[in-house]
């Protein structure tokens, strides 16, 4: 039966030790019972509610009062924004005027966003002679789908948002601060030339690529005095290499260095929309007498 265990002789001393041992652990024990009752009352004393101003303190063993049930304030349904963003660049050319090269392109403004850019005219307020403000309106989504549908979701909030003025060039009204174009050297961030403040007339004229259609059908196209503007979800507005405006005069030491075109949607931030951080893009070139030839955009990230 090895393994199992050992018998050990008790003697008169052992017995001793054992016993008190065993005398050393009831006191052990009897201490720690003497904290847990100690700790018990704090406990129920933490329960206790602060005396009333009449004076008399509830008991620890009062039930307390039943809280009466909480008003759920049903809230408001989310806002449909719109989100501009400025695509790439596109039909590079150089337009020789002179001495002078200029780079022509085409420009578009897509809204990715859920909701429509609407702007609506309103009186000259603090704009300058012959312009009128412009008011951007926000709907909200009344079933709560994330969808714009402009039977449905309400025009609600409204914010003054800029300026409108007639484009002597296009001869019709224009949104005053739309985009910003500018050129600087792919290893550099200091800009070369620039038009900070571009208007342009909104409306829809192209779907976005790629993009599911929620808006199937274009709406905005008006651009007189007293017409709204807008782009809705899902649409381009693009503004061709020919027309007015669409250039930047090329600084003629650049040489055959790769340069960045950046182009940035509402530049001045008036705009209430989804995302600030994705309005800009930015094309990567190099020109050669009067031919532009595209490079890797990674150069002008």
């Amino acid at each position: 039966m090895r393994g199992i265990g050992t018998v050990t002789k008790v003697g008169m001393t052992t017995r001793v030790a054992v016993a008190t041992a065993a005398t050393a652990t009831v006191l052990v024990v009897g201490v720690v019972g003497v904290v847990l009752v100690v700790d018990d009352r704090r406990r129920a004393a933490s329960n206790i509610t602060s005396p009333s101003l009449g004076g008399s303190t509830p008991s620890a063993t009062q039930s307390a009062p039943t809280p009466s049930p909480t008003r759920t304030v049903p809230q408001p349904p989310p806002l449909l924004l719109p989100n501009m963003r400025s695509l790439s660049a596109s039909d590079l050319q150089i337009e020789v005027v002179g001495n002078t090269r200029r780079l022509r392109f085409a420009a578009s403004l897509a809204n990715v966003g859920p909701g429509p850019l609407l702007l609506l005219p309103r009186g000259r307020g603090g704009c300058g002679s012959g312009q009128h403000e412009a008011v951007q309106v926000v709907h909200r989504d009344a079933n709560r789908d994330g969808k714009f549908q402009r039977s449905r979701d309400r025009a609600e909030s409204q914010r003054l948002t800029g300026c409108m003025l007639r484009h002597p060039g296009h001869k019709h009204w224009h949104f005053d601060a739309m985009a910003a174009y500018s050129l600087r050297r792919a290893d550099s961030s200091r800009v070369l030339v620039a038009r900070n403040k571009v208007s342009f007339c909104l409306r829809d004229n192209l779907k976005v690529p790629g993009q599911r259609v929620v808006v199937p059908r274009r709406h905005f196209g008006r651009c007189s005095r007293n017409s709204q503007q807008g782009i809705s979800p899902g649409w381009v507005d693009l503004y061709k290499a020919d027309l007015s405006g669409q250039w930047l005069r090329l600084p003629g030491n650049v040489g055959s260095d790769v340069l960045c075109l950046d182009l940035k949607a509402d530049p001045l931030g008036r705009l209430v929309e989804t995302n600030e951080t994705d309005n800009a893009t930015s094309v990567a070139f190099r020109v050669d007498g009067t031919r532009v030839r595209r490079v890797n955009s990674a150069a002008c990230r």
